[in-house]
């Protein structure tokens, strides 16, 4: 278990998917009646750290709920729910695409 998580060889977003695939086969599904909606949630988050500087593609992030610019990243997220349930399917860390917001380089 040590050697997988350390490594940098591991496909995470597959490892994920699969046991998202496995989680909702096995238990999640059997427990749901057939006629319950059942969707895909797409979220867009802040992830702040305020307090980071030196952190690799740090941005300047522009939150529209306080309609005011934060330093870190959007936090792109994919989840299953049918409504009692919710079950992370996917996610993303991304950075600003202008040169001019980020405040660290990619090293």
């Amino acid at each position: 278990m040590y050697r997988f998580l350390n490594s940098s060889n591991a496909n995470w977003r597959k490892f994920l998917h699969l046991l998202c695939a496995a989680v909702l086969n096995k238990t999640i599904l059997p427990l749901t009646a057939k006629e319950t909606p059942k969707v895909f949630i797409v979220d867009d988050s802040l992830y702040n750290r305020n307090r980071s500087k030196n952190v690799e593609l740090l941005a300047r992030v522009h939150d529209h709920n306080d309609k005011r610019y934060y330093r870190g990243f959007r936090l792109l997220s994919l989840g299953w729910s049918d409504g009692s349930s919710y079950l992370p399917v996917s996610f993303s860390l991304l950075s600003c695409a202008k040169q001019k917001n980020r405040l660290a380089p990619m090293a």
